[in-house]
């Protein structure tokens, strides 16, 4: 008998998983547990104010106005549907949608990308203990009454675990998928690759489109037609020089432009300084494209020991040199590299997959 379930969330990455969620067991209802009032949406966000901008999302998505509003939204929209769910699953951890003793309760569970934590993490600006402190106990009654806490990454199930005091069985690793560009069902086998190296973000600080400039100095150097593309829109505010021998295409909305580059492209380049769960490596890997990317974060696990790219030092511009020169002299390898992380995201990497992992999970 298919499990009974119910999903929700509040933000686009979600379709992805619920689709695929969709194909395998009965969803009851998807339910955005967002359409709460104009008037407790600012009163949160006046009350959680905090500077940089990441810093106060968190506190108002933790904040107790919110989530009070948010689990009334939710169990009264629970509460209407003709079939009642076995489970629900949300997107995020940002608020707690059943008490222990509420007779309406059902199993719940959590997919994240990262919990909250008291120690600023990589990347993070300096931030209010005691809001910080308050959102992390938030949290972590979400967690402590959740059936499990599904992550994206190791790195994340390992965050949670030093972030909260959690049961290591309750905390699980089931992966991530690709949201933008998918290329495993396409036959890429005479597709003709370029000398491109290829980039998609849209926080080039975080990326680390700073270093990707200072090795693009490098590789031209040893390989004169070798070509640095980056694509997407900037949200960290970085200076680009005018003489920077790397191409900024800006954001690419037609979804067929953009999937050209990853076909055409001969490696993808993600010198990041923090990422918890690249997304975008999936999408690489569907395109058989090698990775090279910061020893940092959901990188990790994606590329060592699974031949399919290199891991350097965060800011590393030698061995970034290094590594993105060897692929590109050698077509083999690279095509050796792009097989193995394609094989990786038909296995692992996809949202089919995930979605069959935490289904049998969910109890």
């Amino acid at each position: 008998m298919s499990l009974k379930l119910c999903l929700a969330g509040n933000e686009p990455r979600q379709r992805h998983l619920f689709e695929a969620l969709a194909q395998i067991t009965d969803v009851e209802a998807t339910l955005d547990f967002d359409e709460i009032d104009f008037f407790t949406k600012y009163m949160a966000a006046g009350l959680s104010f905090a500077w940089p901008k990441s810093e106060w999302w968190g506190n108002y998505q933790l904040h107790p106005l919110v989530q009070r509003r948010r689990r009334l939204v939710l169990q009264r929209k629970i509460a209407a549907l003709e079939q009642q769910p076995e489970a629900l699953l949300m997107w995020g951890s940002w608020f707690q949608p059943f008490f222990s003793r509420d007779p309406r309760a059902i199993p719940y569970y959590t997919y994240i990308d990262q919990s909250r934590s008291l120690e600023n993490l990589p990347g993070e600006r300096k931030s209010v203990f005691l809001r910080r402190k308050k959102s992390l106990e938030m949290q972590f009654l979400t967690y402590q009454a959740a059936g499990a806490i599904f992550c994206m990454s190791e790195w994340a199930r390992a965050q949670t675990l030093e972030s909260h005091a959690l049961s290591p069985e309750k905390v699980i690793t089931v992966g991530w998928g690709p949201c933008g560009v998918n290329l495993m069902d396409e036959d890429l086998a005479q597709v003709e690759k370029e000398p491109l190296v290829l980039h998609v973000s849209n926080d080039f600080h975080r990326k680390g489109v700073d270093f990707l400039m200072q090795t693009a100095e490098v590789v031209r150097k040893a390989i004169p037609n070798a070509r640095f593309v980056v694509i997407g829109k900037d949200s960290s505010g970085m200076t680009i020089g005018k003489n920077t021998p790397v191409e900024f295409l800006g954001p690419i909305y037609d979804k067929q432009i953009l999937t050209d580059y990853f076909r055409k492209a001969a490696l993808f380049f993600l010198p990041h300084r923090f990422d918890r769960s690249p997304h975008v490596l999936a999408e690489a890997m569907s395109a058989s494209l090698p990775l090279v990317a910061t020893a940092q974060g959901g990188a990790i696990e994606v590329i060592e020991g699974q031949n399919n790219g290199f891991l350097c030092r965060a800011g590393n511009i030698d061995e970034y040199a290094d590594a993105i020169i060897t692929l590109l002299r050698d077509p083999g390898l690279r095509a050796q590299m792009g097989a193995n992380g394609r094989e990786l995201m038909i296995r692992k990497y996809n949202w089919s997959s995930i979605a069959e992992r935490m289904v049998a999970l969910i109890k």
